[in-house]
């Protein structure tokens, strides 16, 4: 019989939900991502599966009073959302005073109700007008968005205690520029070099932009950790594929957090670094965990490594992701052998639309949580994703990862049962 976790969170915990502001909001009209979603690609196909668009979304813009009492529904103490850059800068260096005004309102609504907010200042998406000049790929894009970061930061800072620079850069660099999954759907990986390189820069002056407005909130980057091993396991380049992907993908962004150092670097193909960039300008980790992936290398195949699945049908969730709560526990250890600094688990969830795989998912990978605290790994919070189904980018609206199901006609909302388990483990190991 497995054991109960032990009653080791204290009342000060975040227990949160998560989401950005393209995948809930609406009405994001003036960025990266509906272009990208308006267009097609070479052979004609919609980029969205379907020829859907985030169009109307969860109307999370105008509904986020009703979403905050969702919150405290499932005993949640805390949110994770981000800001739509292109809403607040619509066009260079022009901010417009009604988006921040609303952002304002969402956090002043989330303090009356108890939640303590964390914002995340970049979560995937570009204004036009920086996406048109080149985005990230442009040298001086770090200062860019800053100027923005600080805009947004002088706003909020003095109530919201909890901030993420930016989501998932590693994610943003291959999908965009490797993969052709996000925008601008390139296929050249010295350009993800380039743009993983640009982003950790910008990491690095907003964290000082804001720092020197106000030194109190705690500012962070959210970075995704998969698991990677080789398909074959004694396979010489599934190991090597499977350990330059984690080295580069994984192992690079600590080293440039700590050290102001990285290397991002396939052998014959692309080798980017950065030296003598402002090392520890970070006061917490984001931790976004979901899954491993088994690499396969097949000599002469278009792009030669890919992913291979490795567990029975009822191990994988819709998006075909293994279901591997022991990766969530060497993740947080991977993060606590590199830094001593506070870890907060940003995102942790999985697409299932049945609700069948959802209470054990959410049930193993608390208890991973729960251990691991046991153990001494400082981890200070929590968050799922998502709060609601919305837009799962280039899967359009056919992965459901929402703690609610949203039926996107009506625009109801409806706790699944399964993530029941969420609220009893909250309930069952904090301090009442």
């Amino acid at each position: 019989m497995k054991r109960e976790p032990p009653e080791t969170f204290p009342q000060s915990f975040l227990w949160g939900a998560a989401t950005s502001a393209h995948q809930v909001e609406g009405g994001c009209t003036n960025n990266n991502w509906f272009a990208f979603e308006s267009s097609n690609d070479a052979a004609g196909r919609p980029r969205i599966a379907g020829g859907q668009k985030a169009g109307p979304a969860c109307r999370h813009w105008e509904r986020f009073r009703e979403d905050i009492r969702l919150l405290r529904e499932m005993g949640l103490n805390a949110y994770r959302f981000s800001v739509e850059w292109s809403k607040i800068e619509p066009e260079e260096d022009v901010f417009d005073e009604s988006a921040l005004a609303h952002y304002e309102e969402v956090v002043n609504a989330l303090l009356e109700a108890g939640i303590v907010p964390m914002v995340t200042l970049h979560h995937f998406t570009n204004p036009l007008w920086f996406e048109r000049r080149g985005g990230f790929l442009l040298k001086n894009s770090p200062e860019v968005l800053a100027r923005f970061s600080r805009k947004v930061y002088e706003r909020l800072a003095d109530r919201v205690p909890w901030w993420c620079t930016i989501n998932e850069p590693a994610v943003y660099a291959v999908n965009g520029y490797v993969t052709g999954e996000f925008p601008p759907a390139e296929h050249n990986l010295a350009n993800a070099g380039i743009v993983l390189g640009n982003m950790m820069r910008a990491h690095t002056r907003m964290y000082e932009a804001c720092k020197e407005l106000n030194a109190s909130p705690q500012i962070g980057l959210a970075t995704n950790i998969f698991i990677y091993e080789p398909a074959r396991r004694l396979h010489p380049m599934d190991i090597i594929a499977a350990w330059l992907a984690h080295k580069n993908l994984n192992t690079e962004i600590f080293r440039y957090l700590v050290h102001g150092e990285l290397d991002f670097h396939f052998p014959f193909m692309v080798r980017e670094r950065l030296k003598g960039m402002q090392p520890d300008a970070f006061d917490f980790v984001g931790l976004n965990y979901y899954t491993r992936f088994h690499l396969r290398f097949t000599l002469g195949e278009t792009g030669n490594v890919r992913q291979v699945p490795h567990a029975p049908a009822d191990r994988l969730t819709d998006m075909g992701w293994e279901i591997y709560p022991e990766g969530f526990d060497e993740a947080l250890r991977m993060v606590a052998a590199w830094t001593q600094k506070p870890i907060l688990v940003t995102e942790n969830g999985l697409a299932d639309d049945s609700d069948a795989k959802r209470p054990g998912f959410f049930r193993d990978h608390l208890r991973v949580l729960a251990e691991a605290r046991e153990s001494g790994v400082d981890v200070r919070g929590y968050f799922c994703w998502s709060l609601l189904d919305n837009f799962e980018w280039a899967h359009g609206y056919s992965k459901r990862f929402g703690l609610y199901h949203v039926d996107f006609a009506t625009q109801q909302r409806t706790l699944r049962k399964g993530s029941e388990v969420v609220r009893h483990f909250i309930r069952s190991c904090t301090p009442q």
